[in-house]
């Protein structure tokens, strides 16, 4: 494709055009809508289809992007600072080295996405579906992920240092080598979760589910002894059956 009707098709795109961009791309015997490197920085792209689109290196800092469908999407090494990703479709995508510090991703869906190596500092995942995604090395520094969905999730060497995670479900995610220094985890699930080698200092734990998790340190008396604070394991007074971590002192 000649950059005249690159241009073209981004200036669509840049004014909310997307499904004229995508005619505009048919015309031209282009299956997948390439954006890659695109300045689309504050664009107005609310419910968008961005499906399978290459937004490789596109800048879509303050973008709007609510309910928007980026599905299969190659958002590579983009830029995503502060965009509004509230309740966007991202099954699938890939993000790997994106920078979305400061976004809003509340309630979004990140089921199978990429991450890896993404910036996530200070982003907002509230209630985000993130199952089974791939979050290995990302920095999620002070994320805010209440209720989040982080089952069967790679967060292997992740930084969730000073994250919020109350009511995280983290069932079977792979924390190992995480820095978790100062992150709040109270009453979320580490059920049969691997924090190996993980970093808990400082942690909140209070009443966190800790069945079948792989690397917690419990001394002979069934003393949790990862952190400043001493656990002792508890049974939940929200869920019958279910163990959870109570601070001692």
């Amino acid at each position: 494709m000649s950059e005249e009707n690159k241009k073209r098709i981004v200036n669509l795109v840049k004014r909310g055009l997307v499904s004229e961009a995508r005619v505009l791309a048919k015309e031209l015997g282009i299956d997948t809508l390439d954006l890659s490197g695109a300045k689309l920085s504050g664009a107005g792209l609310l419910y968008a289809d961005l499906t399978g689109a290459n937004l490789t290196g596109a800048d879509l800092s303050k973008a709007t992007l609510y309910g928007a469908n980026l599905s299969n999407a190659n958002l590579t090494d983009a830029t995503l600072y502060g965009a509004d990703l509230t309740s966007a479709n991202l099954y699938g995508a890939d993000l790997t080295g994106a920078n979305l510090h400061r976004a809003n991703l509340t309630s979004a869906n990140l089921f199978e996405t990429n991450l890896s190596g993404a910036d996530l500092t200070e982003a907002n995942l509230r209630s985000a579906n993130m199952n089974v995604a791939n979050l290995t090395n990302a920095n999620l520094t002070s994320a805010i992920l209440t209720v989040a969905i982080l089952t069967v999730t790679n967060l292997t060497g992740s930084n969730l240092s000073n994250a919020n995670l109350t009511d995280a479900d983290l069932h079977r995610a792979n924390l190992s080598g995480a820095d978790l220094t100062g992150a709040d985890l109270t009453i979320a699930s580490l059920s049969y979760a691997n924090l190996t080698g993980a970093n808990l200092t400082g942690a909140n734990l209070d009443e966190t589910y800790i069945e079948e998790a792989i690397g917690i340190n419990i001394g002979p008396t069934r003393t949790f002894i990862g952190i400043p604070f001493k656990y002792i394991e508890a049974r939940s007074p929200f869920v019958p059956g279910r163990t959870t971590l109570r601070r001692t002192e």
